[in-house]
């Protein structure tokens, strides 16, 4: 009954998502959809913690889906306004989301050594594209740095949940991190390059909310 009640919701989270798409590429911006898609990747993290076998680890993720949803909030609001300080404000959430799914995660799992190295990685790899020109960084370059650090450390924890604990939930955590990792990876590109990205705008979107969707289902094990 329970898987049941899981893939209905999923089912309507993906209709919801649908419907933000759909928005994306109209003038007027999305707010309204944006807002809602969040809110429901937290009701699907609810409801997946409540049918599931861990219900205490939905409260200890709570931190970090509140400030995705406050970053999607703030982005939201920035693309219809354009203003840097909201584009400020949403990155200074989404930091604040990455760090918390990692202290998190590892209240369920003690910090292993994957997770500095995979954010010196990250590190490593963002000061690459940036010295080969492909992104503009510009006054926004030591903000990006932390990001990536922050980021790359979160798929560095699913990389030692799945190989130090191999059950089911930690592989979902693992793919929602590395989703999580390819969205924030397309920002880049979508933010800090010149010109029109729609097809990259509507990758991001369903990047990041399949990455939302995996750490929500991974509480449901």
């Amino acid at each position: 009954m329970g898987h049941w009640i899981i893939a209905a919701a999923l089912a309507v989270y993906g209709g919801l998502l649908g419907v933000l798409l759909r928005r994306a590429g109209r003038p007027g911006g999305y707010l309204a959809e944006k807002t809602l898609c969040s809110a429901a990747f937290v009701a699907l993290a609810a409801l997946c913690a409540r049918l599931g076998s861990r219900p205490e680890a939905f409260w200890k993720l709570l931190p970090a889906l509140l400030c995705c949803v406050a970053g999607d909030v703030v982005l939201a609001l920035f693309n219809r306004r354009r203003r840097p300080a909201l584009f400020l404000a949403g990155l200074v959430s989404f930091l604040a989301g990455h760090g918390l799914f990692v202290w998190g995660l590892c209240r369920l799992q003690p910090l292993g050594w994957p997770v500095p190295a995979a954010a010196l990685a990250g590190l490593a790899a963002l000061l690459a594209v940036d010295r080969a020109g492909r992104v503009r960084l510009g006054r926004m370059r030591p903000w990006a740095m932390v990001y990536a650090v922050f980021v790359s450390a979160l798929l560095g924890k699913g990389l030692q949940l799945a190989a130090g604990l191999g059950e089911t939930w930690c592989f979902l955590v693992l793919a929602g991190a590395a989703l999580f990792w390819l969205s924030d990876l397309l920002i880049l590109f979508l933010y800090f390059t010149p010109g029109e990205h729609r097809a990259l705008h509507a990758a991001n979107l369903l990047t990041y909310y399949g990455a939302m969707a995996l750490l929500a289902l991974s509480l449901a094990f």
